[in-house]
């Protein structure tokens, strides 16, 4: 299981994410990535996590692996929603948040961690359905 967040600097508090309760996975955190380095991150990653990169059909035709997206916070409009439902990949976020506030942060990085769990579990929590 290998885990990417492609922005953490974009979370206006300390991105400070909770161990995982699992035996072993990957865990690789930067404070954001340009497009290349994007592309390079993600393409062996099962999960990514973004605030607001965008993560569309290119980043996901070359991630090959990906299971799930989850959007660290409520805003999830920089997530191509028709690619992801395409390739079957489930996209997640955290209701009821932002970003942007510090106080936030905490509870973002906490319900990402709890987001992850759950779709591992088999219970996707605060999924986003693709509209059309």
């Amino acid at each position: 299981m290998n885990i990417v967040v492609v922005d953490a600097a974009n979370l206006a508090g300390e991105a400070d994410f909770p161990m995982l309760d699992l035996p072993k996975y990957g865990w690789q955190q930067f404070p954001a990535l340009d497009d290349a380095e994007l592309a390079e991150r993600c393409w062996r990653s099962d999960v990514i996590v973004t605030v607001a990169t965008p993560i569309d059909r290119a980043v996901l035709d070359k991630s090959f692996k990906l299971a799930l997206i989850v959007a660290a916070g409520a805003d999830y409009g920089h997530i191509d929603l028709d690619a992801a439902r395409e390739r079957g990949i489930t996209v997640c976020h955290v209701p009821g948040t932002n970003p942007a506030d510090a106080g936030d942060s905490a509870r973002i990085c906490a319900q990402v961690i709890d987001t992850i769990a759950a779709y591992l579990n088999g219970a996707a929590i605060n999924r986003v359905d693709s509209v059309s």
